[in-house]
């Protein structure tokens, strides 16, 4: 962890957010409700969920994995965890949803702000602590549920932590649009050079040379 500034405290995960919420929640729901399904190909890498499945409760309630909006999703299975697989949980189909079962989820209790822990999830440090305390053999190995509760971190003034997440969400955006930009203009790059070499094989280099059918 190194030094942090002396007004911090540092604190473990599980004084500070409520690990793998219950199930039971969804109770206040019909068996018929529809609810936000999410297998592991709907969680993105550093952020992002994919929304667009949903089920009926009674078809989910059991064997999935529980969360509601605000909570924070973690993969914990390899190498989803070192890829950085996880997000912080909105606008979910009648507010909760249903999931794989190779998640921790986190909820954030008081004094903690849950878009700062959920930063927290994404940092280096936290990725590659967790991969140490995997277990488990080849592509089955996972992070255990006491590394997530143990863990301890820097834990600034609440205040701080929702600035330090504000800063995280411009910076963060500003990368991600920058990185799409020189995508595409990878992407336009591509396009050119099979259009360049297309043309060579099938026109040759003098554009002035006459064309027949």
């Amino acid at each position: 962890m190194g030094e942090i500034p002396a007004h911090w405290e540092v604190k473990r995960l599980k004084f500070g957010a409520e690990l793998n919420p219950s199930p039971l929640e969804a109770r206040k729901l019909s068996q018929d409700g529809e609810v936000s399904f999410v297998p592991m190909e709907a969680v993105g890498e550093y952020g992002g969920l994919d929304l667009s499945r949903t089920k009926p409760l009674a078809d989910v309630g059991s064997g999935y994995t529980y969360f509601a909006n605000g909570d924070i999703v973690v993969a914990k299975i390899t190498p989803c965890f070192e890829n950085g697989k996880g997000a912080l949980a909105n606008d979910l189909t009648n507010g909760v949803a249903f999931g794989t079962t190779e998640l921790h989820v986190l909820r954030a209790l008081d004094a903690v702000d849950r878009k700062y822990l959920f930063y927290v999830t994404l940092s280096d440090a936290f990725r590659r602590l967790g991969e140490a305390e995997m277990y488990g053999a080849g592509g089955q190995k996972r992070v255990p549920e006491a590394f997530v509760e143990n863990l301890k971190h820097p834990l600034p003034p609440e205040p701080e932590q929702r600035a330090i997440a504000a800063f995280l969400d411009r910076e963060t955006a500003r990368i991600d649009a920058l990185v799409a930009k020189k995508e595409r203009l990878i992407e336009l790059l591509q396009e050119k050079r099979t259009a360049l070499i297309t043309r060579a094989v099938t026109k040759g280099l003098d554009p002035t040379v006459p064309m027949k059918d």
